[in-house]
């Protein structure tokens, strides 16, 4: 299946449930808790977005043909690149995850 139809109905879904997590913080632990959790939650959404736009790659010594003495370092990729829709996916759901984190955290904490 193309990406570039695919309706956007899970990254939608994990922005409602990061907001309503973070509703639930605020009426369970107050709003310094709320924006602590809302502040890393964003972190690890621009952390991972920057990461899937590029993912690591593997460097790999290989000799010139015609000196062996040179070695060149060249990256292969591992990883293919992902669509915006995917990255964007995966890094909701990151984020939703370090603030769930957070909550249960301070909830188990108190």
């Amino acid at each position: 299946m193309n990406n570039r139809y695919v309706k956007p109905w899970a990254e939608l879904g994990f922005a409602l449930l990061l907001i309503a997590m973070l509703i639930g913080m605020d009426q369970m632990l107050g709003r310094p808790v709320m924006w602590l959790g809302a502040v890393f939650a964003a972190l690890w959404f621009g952390i991972a977005m920057i990461l899937l736009l590029r993912p690591p790659g593997v460097p790999e010594f290989v000799t010139d043909q015609s000196d062996p003495d040179e070695h060149y370092v060249i990256r292969r990729d591992v990883a293919p690149r992902l669509p915006l829709l995917q990255r964007l996916r995966w890094s909701l759901c990151v984020a939703c995850g370090s603030c769930l984190l957070i909550w249960l955290t301070l909830t188990l904490a108190k």
